[in-house]
């Protein structure tokens, strides 16, 4: 009789309502889901110049078609923060997530993406470069015609409080040969305290311009130097992206799967719906 009162009090408590006044239908965690197919797809130069449209640089048309296409197939577009917030907190993704990156910065990102990114209600993850930033900023480097003119401080403002872009860093000053890796014959202190000065200084003027601070790092032309994430996680990064190309399999509580996540490059003529045909098909 004992254990069939004792069954019949469980049994009543497992029953009782949960109250989650403090969530809101985003952060319901879902014991169910608890991993999740994310494709990256990684953009560079928006352009209508045609000698710069090919492997790295895609016209507007393009981008929009891309966007398109995602809607019609039933993706939607969620950042970083996204992420970070399905492992670390267990909130919920949409049914079928998708990450766009932008990489270096450019001007064009506030000329084509952005009123893109408005008109179709979409986001992306836009990666910049502080030195070239503050260079276009104080009017240090004037390039309005060429390949890669950037974004300035005012401008990257903009598209952080236009809550359809995610600002993110792709470190100060990395872009030299060897990316963020390590150099000949440095040792491993010494590469340490480089790289975190490196992106301590663009952390500090995300923080100074726009109240904000990255809290992923994509690897300037994918190189990944050892020991790099010890760097990021002193400076409270809990994310990176690279450039191998495959699909990032996300799983709440693994905060090792948001590190070197994969993406697919987004070359001129071959669309985002090829890219992902290939990959789910």
């Amino acid at each position: 009789m004992r254990k069939i009162l004792l069954f019949i009090c469980v049994a009543a408590l497992l029953c009782q309502p949960i109250f989650a006044t403090d969530l809101n239908d985003t952060e319901v965690f879902f014991p169910s889901v608890k991993e999740v197919q994310v494709p990256i797809i990684m953009y560079h130069l928006i352009t209508e110049k045609p000698k710069y449209i090919g492997k790295y640089g895609v016209t507007p048309a393009e981008v929009e078609k891309d966007l398109l296409y995602l809607k019609e197939a039933g993706y939607t577009t969620v950042v970083m923060q996204d992420l970070i917030d399905f492992v670390e907190k267990g909130k919920k993704l949409p049914k079928k997530p998708i990450v766009l990156t932008f990489d270096d910065g450019n001007s064009s990102d506030h000329a084509f993406l952005l009123p893109l990114l408005q008109k179709h209600d979409m986001k992306a993850v836009l990666a910049i470069i502080g030195e070239a930033t503050d260079k276009y900023t104080n009017n240090e480097t004037k390039n309005p015609g060429g390949k890669y003119p950037n974004l300035t401080w005012p401008q990257i403002k903009e598209l952080h409080e236009s809550d359809h872009l995610e600002i993110q860093s792709h470190g100060y000053k990395l872009h030299g040969r060897l990316g963020s890796g390590k150099k000949w014959g440095e040792s491993a202190t010494a590469y340490h305290s480089r790289l975190l000065a490196d992106l301590q200084k663009l952390q500090t003027a995300c923080q100074e311009h726009l109240d904000h601070v990255p809290n992923t790092f994509v690897y300037p032309l994918g190189i990944v130097g050892e020991n790099s994430r010890a760097v990021l996680e002193e400076l409270g990064m809990v994310a990176s992206l690279g450039c191998e190309e495959g699909i990032n399999t996300v799983r709440q509580g693994d905060k090792d799967c948001l590190f070197r996540m994969y993406r697919y490059n987004r070359p001129s003529g071959k669309s985002i719906q090829s890219i992902l045909q290939s990959i789910f098909n």
